[in-house]
Parts: structure tokens; sequence; C-alpha cells
């Protein structure tokens, strides 16, 4: 896919619907995104599939790329998810991964969606936390 900027979509399966209904649900996937990354310090943001398909993505630099960090992320998740459930039989919410100066955070969104945020250094993670939080609420209304 060409890289024409900052959003991407994805083909979403939502059943009988128009394409008018897709575009609608585009615009308020782009939406959701566009709040988080009003919260400050987020770098890049997405909403990917389990299987590790790009939905729709925000990113503020060009550097990343966003397909390959959609897949990435997503089997970042499913490790974690697996390896949870083998020690506790639960499955996580989120996950956090720190290195010196960035943060890469994915929050389950649903059954089959996670949201993915990279922050900096300059990113609040609490208040990131509680919007990714709420909008993963969003998403799962909207999927």
């Amino acid at each position: 896919m060409p890289d024409h900027g900052a959003i991407y979509f994805f083909v979403i399966n939502i059943g009988h619907g128009t394409e008018g209904t897709m575009e609608t649900i585009t615009s308020m996937l782009v939406k959701i995104l566009d709040d988080l990354q009003a919260v400050g310090g987020v770098e890049l943001c997405a909403i990917v599939s389990k299987q590790g398909l790009l939905m729709v993505s925000r990113e503020a630099s060009q550097e990343l790329d966003s397909e390959a960090f959609a897949a990435l992320t997503a089997t970042l998740f499913m490790s974690a998810e697996s390896t949870t459930m083998r020690l506790s039989g639960q499955k996580p919410k989120s996950i956090i991964v720190e290195t010196k100066d960035k943060q890469l955070i994915i929050y389950e969104a649903g059954p089959n969606a996670l949201i993915v945020v990279f922050v900096g250094n300059e990113g609040y993670i609490g208040l990131i936390l509680n919007e990714l939080k709420k909008a993963s609420e969003k998403v799962r209304n909207i999927l």
C-alpha cells in the first residue's frame, strides 16, 4: 500500500453494509485516533486486527512503517495472551513495553481488534492509559 500520509484503512468485515457505512466506520475510527493523539506525546497510534492487519493509523513521523508495526504488535499481543493464559488462565487487557526513551502500549479493543500507541518521553502515560480505556470501548461498540 503506498504511503500517502498518516491514514490507512484495511477492509473490515462488517457483514451486509454499504460503501457509505464503511466510510462512516473509517471516519469514526480515525476520530478515535485523533482524540488519542490530542493527548500529546503519541508518535504513532493505530487500530489493528488481532491477525496483524492495519485498519487505521495516525503517525507523527513518516519514519515508522505502520503496516509492519501493526503485524509485529499483534504478534506481541498474541504471544503475551498465550503466556498469560498458561500462567493464570486470564487474557491481558494491555501490554506495555518500555525502552530507554519510548513506550509501546497495546490495548485490547474487543475480540478482534487492538489499539496500539507508541509514546515518546514527553507523553503522559497515565492520561494515555485512561484515554486508551475509553477508546477501546468506542472501538468495541463500532466493530
